[in-house]
């Protein structure tokens, strides 16, 4: 153990008290990620991040900053801070260092010594960016599992907004409740042609009592869905038209011939089976 080095990680450890404000300041002025962590919070962790080197080069002990770096790089990951941030972080304290080596005397020491005071700079930031690598995964990780997991609650949510119910052989009803917008009425006519399709149904009835309002673009998305609905063999009837949709939609001018009206979902019902035959007794 060379007692240059000794003497050195002393002589910085001494000097922290007073010279690590040098640090912080050089730090948080290059890096906006760092100068939005309070300095009563960053100077003792800078602190100990150069302790941390001065205890492998001073003493050869590597348990400290096995320890720290990892800890400390994992935890700026999760702050939030970049890549970027972290390479500036390395570099000034990789500058701090070399000042105070420069303050204790740069031709008291050997080129093994340098060498050595070199590798542990060295092998902090290794282990600093490596705690940082790996949060970042996991980080990335939790995201695509989070996002996966935001995905399946939708398709979930879609699939009990939009309630496909097989009534009886060959009939599905069809009840929408709620707004109903370009990407809803999409899959609305998805989900539709498919149990349709699935079912060989030969009659749908779409209930829209749940619908508060038609427009224009509401009315267009249920005749789309209509006619899809026909094109591949199903009859549709349409229920559940209030007073004031009634009127919306004969100012609209929307054209809904072809398709067979009903008062509401028992009326529908009715007329589904005098379509396939059947009555109700």
């Amino acid at each position: 153990m060379s007692t240059t080095l000794t003497d050195l990680a002393t002589f910085i450890r001494e000097r922290l008290p007073q010279t690590r404000e040098r640090l912080r300041q050089a730090v948080q002025a290059d890096s906006s990620g760092y100068a939005a962590i309070p300095a009563h919070e960053l100077s003792p962790a800078l602190q100990r991040s150069v302790e941390t080197i001065c205890a492998l080069f001073g003493e050869n002990d590597s348990g400290p900053v096995n320890e720290w770096a990892p800890q400390i790089g994992e935890r700026r990951a999760r702050m939030g801070l970049s890549l970027d941030d972290m390479m500036i972080v390395v570099n000034r304290i990789r500058e701090f260092c070399w000042q105070e080596l420069d303050a204790f005397g740069s031709d008291r020491v050997s080129l093994d010594d340098v060498r050595r005071f070199e590798d542990a700079i060295h092998e902090f930031n290794r282990l600093l960016l490596l705690g940082y690598s790996q949060a970042m995964l996991s980080l990335q990780k939790e995201l695509r599992d989070q996002a996966e997991q935001i995905e399946a609650q939708q398709k979930t949510i879609r699939e009990l907004s939009t309630p496909i119910l097989p009534l009886y052989e060959g009939i599905l009803v069809l009840p929408l409740v709620g707004a109903i917008d370009s990407f809803r009425a999409g899959q609305i006519m998805e989900r539709l042609l498919t149990a349709i399709a699935e079912r060989q149904s030969d009659i749908v009835i779409i209930d829209i009592t749940g619908v508060p309002v038609i427009d224009t673009a509401v009315a267009n998305y249920l005749l789309q869905t209509a006619r899809a609905a026909q094109l591949i063999g199903a009859q549709v009837i349409l229920v559940g038209i209030g007073p004031e949709i009634a009127q919306t939609i004969v100012q609209l001018g929307v054209d809904l011939r072809g398709i067979r009206i009903g008062a509401n979902l028992q009326a529908g019902i009715e007329l589904a089976l005098q379509q396939l035959g059947y009555a109700i007794r």
